[in-house]
């Protein structure tokens, strides 16, 4: 393979190998942590269901999401949810990090659906 192919490809394979660590904001959805809660801001259209899990629990834990029903745990529209720590599931004092999941609904032809599942790591 010439030598200006290898480096178009190893151009691009590092172009798309490098995330944005602002994915949060292009969602328009925001995560962040007080020392006390976990802090959601959502300010999009729709609402924005979520679970958060800590750490060493999620090696372990296997959860569905869900789109609709009370027991779907959202972030309404242009607003906050602040959840304290021990709401996290698995959550013991002294846990220094949580995985935060969280998607939205879409309509598919069989009803309402996930879009994609997104996830991030916070500290607590």
């Amino acid at each position: 393979m010439p030598a200006n192919r290898l480096s178009l490809i190893a151009i691009l394979v590092t172009a798309l190998g490098c995330g944005d660590s602002t994915a949060n904001t292009e969602d328009e959805f925001s995560i962040h942590t007080t020392g006390e809660e976990v802090v959601l801001s959502n300010t999009t259209e729709k609402p924005t269901y979520y679970f958060i899990v800590e750490r060493e629990t999620a090696a372990v834990l296997d959860f569905a999401t869900c789109v609709e029903g009370p027991r779907c745990k959202n972030v309404a529209p242009g607003s906050t949810a602040r959840i304290p720590y021990r709401q996290i599931a698995g959550y013991k004092s002294g846990r220094k990090e949580a995985i935060v999941y969280w998607w939205r609904s879409v309509l598919a032809p069989t009803g309402p659906r996930v879009d994609k599942l997104r996830s991030t790591v916070v500290e607590l």
